[in-house]
């Protein structure tokens, strides 16, 4: 990978394949930096995911996927919904990333900010004010790379352990 250029496109049904791996990829980076991150195992997270992409994203107008595709093969995609907020909070839509990511051998070229483009200009073109996302806070490269985005600091997510002794 990096010998040519990379596109950006909507995501189709058939790029699942390459998603579930890619998506596997980041289960485990983040379940090895934090022991609290348990995704279920292999293949049954997949199945759960690719269940998930199928009822719920896959054709729905407030969901979008785009994959970044170099020689013919997915090497990051994107995950993205339109939000409403609260009834207490002030009305109009907002974005929020569930998942961007960059397969390893892909990274630093571009990837990553091409795919949070494509979810930026999908989200104005549906007049979204503002996106949202989580990132963990043990992944400094995920913390670093949503920063350089241009993403601030907003809501802290606190975890305590009630089965903890």
């Amino acid at each position: 990978m990096g010998g040519s250029a990379f596109v950006v496109r909507p995501g189709r049904e058939s790029d699942m394949p390459e998603m579930l791996r890619l998506w596997r990829d980041m289960m485990d980076y983040h379940a090895q930096a934090d022991p609290r991150f348990r995704p279920k195992p292999s293949p049954e997270g997949e199945q759960a995911w690719e269940c998930h992409i199928r009822e719920h994203i896959w054709g729905h107008g407030d969901w979008c996927v785009f994959v970044a595709e170099e020689d013919g093969r997915v090497v990051g995609h994107a995950v993205g919904m339109l939000r409403e907020p609260y009834p207490v909070f002030e009305p109009g839509c907002y974005g929020e990333v569930m998942d961007i990511v960059v397969d390893p051998a892909a990274r630093r070229q571009g990837v990553g900010q091409a795919l949070f483009s494509a979810l930026e200009v999908w989200f104005r073109e549906r007049g979204a004010g503002h996106l949202q996302l989580q990132v963990a806070h043990r992944n400094t490269a995920s913390q670093a790379f949503w920063r350089a985005m241009g993403c601030t600091d907003y809501m802290d997510t606190l975890w305590y352990d009630l089965e903890a002794e």
